[in-house]
């Protein structure tokens, strides 16, 4: 299947309305259990019942490297990326620690990491070795964006196939978070000051640098003021391989009716991204954390997402998705575990 073939379903509203009647019927407070049963009730209308499972499930991380880190954009050097993604598959990172704390698979894809890791545990796809400038020329051709996307996308339907009920997506990738900012401002016609922010821990005059790269950045694709371009345009001029594969993957959920559970400010433009190529597939996507990253009100707002958590994460690799895995894992226990209003018969009066 095609990424952009994809034929979206509505959530099942039928099935939203029982699960809340079924959380009513808890021996409990009305509406005791706050917003969880708002993730209740939305997982009920991806999975179209109210009997789901959240077991098993996978973090997807594609990992590539920028071009526009050449340009000082970025605290961190660019061999992060690949260091890190080995460090992943050995169980050492944010999202490699909290993945095992919370029983949730992890894999690491290679998509466009500069050097060649030779690292048997990181599955490798590799598109490119690296971005190009995106100051300069287009970050990737079209045909590499949509490769990215479609890889992106396969991935997240394979996981799915092999019995995965949820899954998390994640990136790594130096210099992403000014990609991430372009893609922003291009799709909701916003200035670089409005979106860009700090990414990894930039200083003031860097900060100022990174914005200016953005600015101009968008000025030579054309995507200055443009109120509707196209996302896959954007992808190739302003991109990063990373994102588009979490994209991808955001869109495999919607083509599957399972939910895919966001990170921060890096996985909002690519859900961004895949909203403007299959426009409802955010109503697939648990919000779980809400970044620190200054455009990440603006992109949350415009897509309707609200985080459930708010503790001031900014690590990336999808570590704040894993965050939210134990909120379903409570989820699922007290619709299994609790007694209903009928089994407990409080004949009382107060």
């Amino acid at each position: 299947m095609e990424f952009d073939e994809v034929e979206l379903r509505p959530l099942n509203e039928e099935k939203m309305n029982a699960m809340q009647q079924k959380i009513d019927d808890l021996a409990k407070p009305v509406k005791g259990l706050g917003r969880l049963e708002e993730l209740a009730d939305h997982l009920a209308g991806i999975y179209r019942t109210t009997d789901f499972d959240i077991t098993p499930r996978k973090c997807l991380v594609f990992a590539a490297d920028n071009g526009v880190v050449h340009e000082g954009v970025s605290a961190s050097p660019q061999k992060i990326t690949a260091i890190q993604a080995v460090n992943m598959m050995k169980g050492h990172t944010t999202v490699a620690a909290l993945a095992k704390a919370f029983n949730c698979d992890l894999q690491v894809y290679d998509i466009g990491i500069k050097t060649d890791l030779n690292f048997p545990l990181v599955r490798v796809h590799k598109i490119r070795h690296e971005t190009e400038d995106m100051l300069h020329k287009p970050a990737m051709s079209i045909a590499e964006a949509r490769e990215a996307v479609q890889y992106g996308f396969d991935m997240g339907i394979k996981a799915f196939e092999e019995g995965n009920q949820v899954i998390a997506t994640g990136e790594l990738g130096m210099g992403n978070t000014t990609a991430a900012s372009a893609i922003i401002a291009a799709l909701l016609n916003k200035t670089a000051t409005e979106v860009v922010g700090r990414g990894s821990n930039i200083s003031d005059e860097r900060l100022k640098h990174k914005i200016d790269v953005v600015n101009r950045s968008l000025e030579r694709a054309n995507l200055k003021e443009n109120e509707s371009p196209d996302p896959l345009i954007v992808l190739s001029e302003v991109g990063a391989l990373e994102l588009g594969a979490m994209a991808g993957a955001m869109l495999s959920a919607g083509a599957m009716n399972k939910p895919v559970l966001l990170d921060g400010f890096l996985s909002y433009s690519a859900a961004l991204l895949a909203n403007s190529i299959k426009p409802g597939v955010v109503n697939y996507m648990i919000p779980t954390h809400k970044s620190k990253e200054k455009g990440s009100r603006i992109v949350l707002d415009a897509l309707g997402l609200d985080p459930y958590i708010d503790i001031n994460m900014c690590v990336g690799e999808g570590s704040g998705a894993m965050m939210l895995l134990p909120w379903l894992d409570g989820v699922k226990a007290m619709l299994t575990n609790m007694n209903t209003l009928q089994e407990m018969d409080f004949n009382f009066i107060p």
